[in-house]
């Protein structure tokens, strides 16, 4: 049987919270796990891939089922804010000598200092010298990049198991939404966006008809006023971008650190406009393709 499904590592956005209000959505930062069953071509044997977006304090939530019953671990880093990093050093994944994890980002190159300047005294005990699990790293552009297929195959090769494409977004200091597609399938990751009416559009696009688009979501309307510029779009706009996008199912991401899980449960009732297509992400949830 095919296993094609997406499960929600953690989900908050700016700090990892804890406590009574946030045990249904949870309060670990932003980490998705992608599990995709796919095909390299005709009459060929379906692998299995594993995708990882963004690497918060979510990523001490992965199984360690998936590195050591899959030869790589790919992991696609968003941005570098520390939201999106803290789980980095504390991940049993990282010390295990049987794990290959592959890193990707805008720019590649830059990722061991950046995990060396996230752990260096007096912020932290011990450097990335520390991790004994086979690591690299890979710059991405627009050009989709190509998993599961020998190393001289391109994404444009129609026998590419699976791709992923990534995409620039408004967030302070530069980020990238990710698409994976394979199959018949396809999943959208689109966290710490500001889009406005024309990059909204152009989200719209790189989002169009996927399964599963996974949208920032982090303000009501009234917070989003008082903090225009921090990067993050309002739950009206999410929701109108993800109505566009003709996406199957649509999950607000990166909730904001005060919103407890009566005020996610509330506004989450706010959405049923959108014919229940719309849904606030719970960390632990499994959604399958």
């Amino acid at each position: 049987m095919e296993k094609n499904q997406v499960t929600i590592l953690g989900a908050r956005g700016s700090i990892p919270v804890s406590g009574d209000g946030y045990t249904i959505y949870g309060g670990a930062t932003s980490c998705v796990l992608l599990e995709a069953e796919a095909v390299s071509g005709a009459g060929a044997l379906p692998t299995s891939q594993v995708v990882v977006f963004d690497a918060g304090s979510g990523l001490l939530n992965l199984p360690q089922r998936v590195w050591k019953e899959h030869p790589k671990v790919h992991v696609f880093l968003s941005h570098f804010h520390l939201d999106h990093l803290m789980g980095i050093p504390m991940s049993p994944m990282m010390y295990d000598p049987s794990a290959e994890v592959i890193f990707y980002a805008k720019d590649g190159d830059k990722i061991p200092e950046v995990f060396r300047q996230m752990m260096a005294e007096p912020l932290w005990p011990v450097g990335p010298d520390s991790f004994r699990a086979k690591l690299s790293y890979r710059s991405i552009g627009m050009q989709p990049v190509c998993l599961g297929a020998s190393p001289d195959r391109s994404a444009e090769n129609a026998g590419c198991p699976l791709t992923v494409t990534a995409f620039p977004v408004t967030h302070p200091g530069g980020a990238l939404a990710f698409r994976a597609d394979w199959g018949n399938h396809s999943v959208v990751y689109a966290t710490d966006c500001d889009p406005d009416e024309g990059t909204g559009r152009l989200l719209e696009r790189f989002a169009a008809d996927a399964d599963l688009f996974i949208l920032d979501a982090q303000y009501t309307d009234e917070e989003y006023e008082r903090c225009r510029g921090f990067g993050h779009p309002s739950m009206r706009t999410s929701a109108q971008i993800i109505a566009a996008s003709g996406a199957g199912k649509g999950l607000f991401f990166h909730h904001a650190p005060t919103h407890t899980d009566t005020q996610l449960g509330d506004m989450e009732k706010c959405l049923q406009q959108y014919r229940n297509s719309i849904f606030y992400a719970r960390e632990g949830d499994v959604i399958a393709l």
